[in-house]
């Protein structure tokens, strides 16, 4: 009998703690309620900074103190998160370390999802954000790792504030076509490498929605934006080799740029194909072609992929490829309606202009010549479908260097004003 009343206390005990968001502290949530980890030490304590935007009696904290990196603590809810509207998790948070300070929040259960977010303020409350969209509803342990990649020690510095832990709408998960109008959606995009992007209305057409790039002058020669959450779109791009492309509408400061378009399975990032093309135009809109068949050099095959049953689910665009920030300067680009398929840019042939390119077997070099047509740009591909080389023209009448080539077949692409012309070439 004694056993059994024992029991039916623990169980009452557990049932008052047992948790849910939102998370307040103000008597939901108790220290003993925490499981600390690696060097985090977390407590629920009275409010020693009631200032600004928060003024609740109660908060948690988490004092670092030697141990990990990834020191912290978590928090074991009552079921599982549903993430399905309710997908951006936000908390406030009080620190006196360095702006920039790195807060991981990270989710647990079945599989585990983790994100990031960047303190902007020192010494005073903030509302942070970290963006879950598109992860599934299995996670039933939420945990909290503040200044994560650095070690602790114990100072004020390393003691940290939080409270108000609660779920808000995010949006629908993005996919393709993405146009980025939908107010129900989630446009948000994903920097990496020293890129600032964010959503903004077009500066060409006030009634337009688009991406705005920035390519700071230090950012690394990869930086990119992923088109999303860290979760990708909500399907999967049906990508096969007999329907290998993708088509995006960019805008570019600068003519002749790299601009490269990534795919991969946000699950695992070993699985990827990538592939690479030019811009045409300078200060203005152009929808470029993207076509996974032609692969970037020394990056993986799609056939590759698709017969290793890869999926692919999200996208990264990287404009000028190749280049670090601080080589270009700081440069804007904007990008819009990324798609799925062939572009409907307009393919001519030849001889419907009056043009030609001779001598086709060549020992040295081609003559393009499309009579009273502007070439924009010109690109030789090798068979698999690597870029060779690249030039912008803006003339109806020019040279394409073939002396270095190894002999073979090549194609080549010209972007003219009335569309695209694409040729097969023989090196002799």
């Amino acid at each position: 009998m004694r056993y059994f009343t024992i029991r039916i206390l623990v169980l009452f005990a557990i049932q008052i703690h047992g948790q849910t968001l939102p998370i307040n502290f103000e008597g939901d949530v108790i220290t003993s309620d925490f499981v600390d980890f690696d060097g985090g030490t977390a407590s629920v304590i009275s409010n020693p900074q009631m200032t600004g935007d928060n003024t609740s009696n109660m908060v948690g904290q988490i004092l670092r103190n030697g141990g990990q990196v990834w020191a912290g603590s978590k928090i074991k809810l009552d079921n599982v998160l549903d993430l399905s509207t309710n997908n951006i998790i936000t908390m406030q948070v009080y620190t006196t370390a360095p702006i920039g300070t790195v807060v991981k929040f990270k989710l647990e259960g079945i599989g585990a999802a983790e994100r990031d977010a960047i303190t902007t303020v020192s010494s005073e409350w903030e509302t942070l954000t970290w963006d879950f969209t598109g992860t599934p509803n299995d996670f039933d342990d939420i945990v909290f790792m503040f200044d994560f990649g650095k070690t602790g020690n114990g100072s004020a510095n390393s003691t940290f504030l939080f409270d108000n832990v609660a779920l808000a709408f995010g949006g629908r998960q993005i996919d393709l076509p993405a146009d980025f109008e939908d107010s129900e959606t989630n446009h948000t995009t994903t920097d990496f490498g020293g890129n600032v992007s964010s959503r903004v209305i077009d500066p060409t057409n006030g009634a337009n929605n688009v991406i705005k790039v920035i390519k700071t002058d230090g950012a690394a020669t990869w930086a990119g934006t992923t088109i999303g959450t860290p979760a990708g779109f909500a399907t999967n791009i049906p990508l096969t080799l007999t329907n290998s492309k993708m088509n995006v509408k960019v805008w570019s400061p600068d003519a002749g740029i790299p601009v490269r378009l990534k795919v991969e399975d946000w699950r695992d990032p070993t699985h990827t194909c990538e592939t690479q093309t030019n811009t045409t135009k300078s200060g203005e809109w152009e929808i470029i072609e993207f076509d996974f068949i032609n692969q970037a050099m020394g990056t993986e095959l799609l056939s590759v992929g698709l017969d290793k049953g890869w999926t692919y689910n999200m996208a990264s665009i990287f404009f000028n490829f190749g280049t670090e920030g601080s080589a270009a300067g700081e440069k804007i680009y904007y990008f819009d309606n990324v798609k799925f398929g062939a572009s409907t840019t307009n393919t001519i042939d030849l001889n419907d202009i009056g043009g030609r390119v001779f001598p086709n077997p060549t020992i040295s070099n081609w003559i393009v010549d499309l009579n009273n047509t502007e070439i924009q740009s010109i690109s030789i591909f090798n068979m698999n479908g690597q870029l060779v080389s690249t030039k912008v023209v803006n003339l109806t009448k020019t040279i394409v260097n073939g002396a270095g080539l190894l002999s073979g077949f090549y194609f080549l692409k010209i972007s003219t004003s009335e569309g695209l012309i694409i040729e097969k070439l023989y090196k002799q």
